[in-house]
């Protein structure tokens, strides 16, 4: 979309080199008001999402939400600013892992974790989180272009380089010759993370409930599980944000149940009733059903 332009242009990023956290989300919060303040369908787009739901869409939730979009772009870009001992520092001292890390460290010794994420808050940090903590990760990505892709594989490596990070290992969707559910699967037969987003329309995608409404959702992870051979265990993930510090939440999805992709969209349910301005999805075209 148009704000991921603007705030991801060659002057921005080179103007963010080098500076500390606040300093680059002062730079990219004036820049997403600018644009807000000049494209005001985009409002429109977020109050219609709202109202759709129905959920509050007065101006200041909309306005409220139009923050949290921009957030997004910060927690994406900022890392990029600095060297990984910054970045390491940063997580180290802003984002709380403890319970993550309690319950990955024991689903681990039985066998893989099926970590499935939303559009909500910090999104962005949580592989390098996860890496932080020397977790086995796999994340699930789909990249605009080839030099995307480059760029975002380098600096994964770069952060493995500096021995603060394990690697982040990346399995593209749509990449001709990637054979990416295949990948996937392999993945839940070792004992690693398998990072994915849930909440996107696929071609496997199904209807689930949400709020009143029913979307289509759950990205075919459903039916991936099936080829999993060992114990897979699975988590909702979300970073949330707190003030000018960081939690990341898991709640469980019971592997067994009838209609796990409806669970998946139950805890994002719990989860947005609490912090719906997070829920930067709103800024996009819901897949409705109806």
């Amino acid at each position: 979309m148009g704000l991921s332009k603007a705030l991801q242009s060659s002057d921005i990023l080179s103007s963010i080199m080098g500076r500390k956290y606040d300093e680059v989300k002062d730079i990219l919060m004036a820049k997403g008001n600018e644009y807000y303040a000049d494209n005001p369908q985009e409002s429109e787009m977020i109050r219609q999402n709202l109202a759709s739901f129905g959920l509050p869409s007065d101006l200041e939730t909309v306005k409220l939400v139009q923050e949290h979009v921009i957030h997004h772009y910060v927690e994406k870009i900022f890392p990029l600013s600095g060297t990984p001992q910054q970045f390491a520092a940063f997580i180290d001292e802003r984002m709380d892992l403890l319970q993550a890390n309690d319950l990955l460290t024991n689903a681990l010794k039985e066998g893989s974790v099926l970590l499935v994420t939303a559009h909500f808050g910090a999104v962005e940090y949580v592989a390098s989180a996860l890496a932080r903590l020397k977790f086995p990760i796999n994340s699930v990505l789909r990249f605009s272009t080839q030099n995307l892709s480059d760029k975002i594989q380098g600096y994964a490596k770069v952060l493995e380089d500096s021995e603060l990070f394990s690697l982040i290992k990346f399995i593209e969707i749509g990449k001709e010759g990637s054979h990416s559910a295949f990948s996937m699967a392999r993945v839940l037969d070792r004992k690693e993370i398998l990072y994915t987003v849930f909440d996107e329309e696929t071609s496997q995608s199904k209807p689930v409930k949400l709020f009143n409404r029913n979307v289509l959702g759950g990205a075919g992870l459903d039916r991936l599980l099936k080829f999993a051979h060992g114990k897979v265990t699975i988590f909702n993930s979300f970073m949330i944000r707190e003030g000018e510090k960081f939690k990341l939440q898991l709640l469980p999805v019971d592997v067994k149940a009838e209609d796990v992709a409806q669970q998946m969209f139950n805890n994002l349910q719990i989860m947005l009733e609490k912090h719906l301005e997070q829920w930067y999805f709103l800024h996009e075209e819901i897949p409705f059903v109806d």
